[in-house]
This record gives structure tokens, sequence and C-alpha cells, in this order.
């Protein structure tokens, strides 16, 4: 159960880091997310960190990334939340720290982010960055599921299926 869900975390970050510059780019040319971000605005500043972990439309800069992500973080937005606890999870710019990781997913999944609410739940049934809870754990995969985050379902089935082992 454990490999699966550290696989799942896995494929989790491979699949979201596949899908976010088009998610994170919405038309918006460079420039002006850039100015936005540059103003104060935490959705531009959480954008121009995937383009800058991304690479898209500049050259990729992880530590350009991680500069947006925590200003982003700092203002509450759940998507830099999300995006600066993979840094941690990763260990990208910054020392590996599953605790600091756990604390922004669950801050991002609170505001209702349903990546985020899966990968806390992967957390929580893991015990990463903290003790393991997998009624909790169940809680927020259900969260997510019902915003219909799929790999929700498929560890929610998973779950249920090893029960009645």
């Amino acid at each position: 159960m454990i490999r699966k869900a550290l696989l799942a975390i896995c494929f989790s970050i491979c699949f979201q880091a596949t899908l976010t510059p088009a998610r994170a780019f919405d038309g918006v040319d460079i420039a002006q997310v850039r100015k936005l971000a540059e103003q104060g605005n935490a959705e531009a500043q959480s954008k121009l960190g995937v383009l800058y972990a991304s690479g898209v439309g500049m050259t990729r800069d992880k530590k350009e990334a991680l500069k947006w992500y925590l200003k982003a973080a700092g203002q509450g937005h759940p998507m830099g939340q999300w995006n600066l606890a993979f840094m941690y999870v990763k260990g990208e710019v910054v020392e590996t720290d599953f605790v600091k990781a756990r604390e922004l997913f669950r801050k991002a999944a609170e505001s209702g982010l349903p990546n985020a609410q899966y990968d806390l739940g992967v957390m929580l049934l893991e015990g990463l960055g903290g003790g393991q809870d997998r009624a909790e754990a169940e809680n927020w995969f259900r969260r997510a599921s019902v915003q219909g985050y799929r790999e929700a379902d498929n560890i929610l089935k998973e779950l249920a299926q090893s029960e009645q082992k």
C-alpha cells in the first residue's frame, strides 16, 4: 500500500507538471503576467512561477520560480501554495521538507483546491511530514473526488478494497 501511494504522489507530481503550463498560461501575454505579478497580483505571481519552472516563453529558472511561488503563497493563493509545496516535496532549489510541503498542501486544500486535497491525503496516508491518519486522508480524498479528481476516486477504491481483505 505504501509503495502504491508513493507511486501515486509521484504520478501526481509528474502528471501535474505536464499539465501546469497549459493551466497556468491562459492567453495573457508573458509581459502582462510579469507586470501584474510585480504589482502584487497573487494569481499572476503563481503563473509567472509556473512559467519560470517550466521554461514556457522564457529560460527555465527554478530559483526565479521559487521567488514567485513564495510571493503568491505568502498572499494565500492556493496554486502558489500548491506549487511551492511541490518544490519542497521534490527538493528543488530548497531542501526536501515534507513538513513544510504538508503545511502548504493543507492550506491549499482548505481553500478547496482538489489537487492539494489529493496530495494532502497521500501525505496523511503515508505519514509524510507528520503523523499517519488514514481517516483524515480518506476525508481529503473524498473532497477531491467530489470535485472530479479522478486519482482520488482510484485511491478511495483501492482503500475500500484493502479493507475488505
